[in-house]
C-alpha cells in the first residue's frame, strides 16, 4: 500500500530519491529544441542569439559599495572577471538582488555599462529597468542599447495589475525598442503569460511561482521559443529543466560559480542523481543559514567573506549584516572549500 503523501522535508526528500532513482529514464524526458513544436513565428536573429545562450545558472549582479555608499565599480569589474573566468554563463540584473530600488537611473546605466564592457562577450549580460512609467522605461532601454548589454529585464512591479493593461504596456515597450526583453512576473496567470510569450522581442520570464505554477508556465509557453526562468532554487530547476526551462537564478553562483556550473553540467549529461545530491549538499544548507540574514544582505556578506568585495555594506535604510552574525556563513564556505 502506498504511503500517504505529506509535505514534511523528509517525505519530500524520500519522494525525490524514489523519483530520481531511475535517473537514466529522465534523459528521454528532457525537452530539447528537436522535441518542441515549431514556434508560430520566428524571432529575429538578435533574440535567437540571446536564447541560444540563455542556458544554465544566472548570477545576480549584487551591488558593491564604497564607504560613502557610492558604487564600487572596481569591485564590480573584479566580480565580472571572477564570474567569466569560472564560466558563469549569465550575469543578471534583477530588482531585489541588484537593489534597483536604491539606485538612481544614472547609477543603473553606469552599472550596465561597467558589467557589459567588462564581460566583453564572455558571459550573457541581462540588464534591468526600474519600476517606471512606460516612456521612461523605453527611453532607458534605448539609451543603454549601445552599452553591449544583450537583453533587458523589464520591471513593472505592481504599477499595473489588469492583465490587458500589462500586455498592452509590454507590447508598447516591444514596439519602441530593439533590444531583446525579459520580464519579472508578479503572479501572472497562465493565460497572460501565453499572450506575453507571443510578443516578438519578449523572450523570457523570471518566474516567481511555486513549483507547480512554474511548471504550468513552462508547458503553456514552450511552443513560442520563450524561456521560463526559475527564480532562484536548484530544487525547482531540477524538475523544470526536464520539461523545458533553460536557466535558473542560482543563489550560489554569485560567490561560487563553479557549483552552479557543475549542477547544470550534471543535468546536461543526464546525471540527475548527482544534481539531486548537490541540492542537498549545497542549497539546503545555504538556505538554512541565509534566511535569518535577509536578502540580498546575505549574498553581499558571502561576496565579502570570499574576498571578492571589500565590505558587505547595504545602503540605508537597510542595515548591513554585522560581522559577528557571519559565523555560520564562514563555516559553510570553509566546509565546502569555496574560498
Amino acid at each position: 500500500m502506498q504511503a500517504p503523501l505529506t509535505s514534511g522535508p523528509e517525505n519530500r526528500r524520500h519522494f525525490i530519491q524514489q523519483l530520481l532513482a531511475s535517473a537514466p529514464l529522465f534523459g528521454s524526458l528532457a525537452w530539447t529544441s528537436s522535441t518542441l513544436a515549431a514556434p508560430p513565428f520566428k524571432r529575429n536573429e538578435r533574440c535567437q542569439s540571446v536564447l541560444r545562450r540563455l542556458k544554465g545558472p544566472m548570477a545576480s549582479i549584487t551591488m558593491p559599495y564604497n564607504k560613502d555608499y557610492s558604487i564600487d565599480h572596481g569591485s564590480l569589474r573584479a566580480w565580472v572577471d571572477f564570474m567569466c573566468e569560472n564560466k558563469a554563463p549569465i550575469l543578471f540584473m534583477t530588482h531585489g538582488d541588484s537593489e534597483l530600488g536604491l539606485l538612481s537611473e544614472q547609477e543603473m546605466e553606469a552599472v550596465i555599462r561597467t558589467v557589459a564592457r567588462q564581460a566583453g562577450g564572455r558571459a550573457l549580460v541581462l540588464g534591468g529597468t526600474g519600476v517606471w512609467w512606460t516612456n521612461r522605461t523605453i527611453d532607458f532601454i534605448n539609451r543603454v542599447e549601445d552599452s553591449g548589454v544583450d537583453a533587458m529585464n523589464v520591471h513593472l512591479g505592481s504599477l499595473v495589475r489588469n492583465e490587458d493593461d500589462i500586455f498592452d504596456n509590454l507590447a508598447e515597450i516591444d514596439r519602441r525598442t530593439e533590444l531583446p526583453l525579459l520580464i519579472s512576473d508578479t503572479k501572472y496567470s497562465t493565460e497572460l503569460m501565453t499572450r506575453i510569450a507571443q510578443i516578438p522581442k519578449l523572450i523570457g520570464d523570471k518566474c516567481h511561482e511555486e513549483l507547480y505554477g512554474y511548471h504550468a508556465l513552462i508547458r503553456a509557453t514552450r511552443q513560442y521559443d520563450f524561456s521560463i526562468l526559475s527564480a532562484g532554487q536548484m530544487k525547482h530547476f531540477l524538475f523544470g529543466y526536464l520539461i523545458g526551462s533553460t536557466a535558473y537564478l542560482c543563489p550560489i553562483t554569485p560567490f561560487a560559480p563553479q557549483i552552479g556550473v557543475e549542477f547544470y553540467a550534471a543535468l546536461e549529461r543526464n546525471d540527475f542523481l548527482r544534481a539531486r545530491e548537490m541540492t542537498f549538499e549545497y542549497e539546503d544548507g545555504l538556505l538554512a543559514i541565509t534566511g535569518p540574514l535577509g536578502y540580498p544582505h546575505c549574498y553581499k556578506s558571502l561576496l565579502y567573506l570570499t574576498g571578492i568585495y571589500k565590505n558587505n555594506l547595504m545602503r540605508p535604510p537597510r542595515k548591513s549584516n554585522a560581522i559577528e552574525q557571519l559565523g555560520p556563513l564562514k563555516e559553510f564556505i570553509h566546509k565546502h572549500n569555496m574560498i
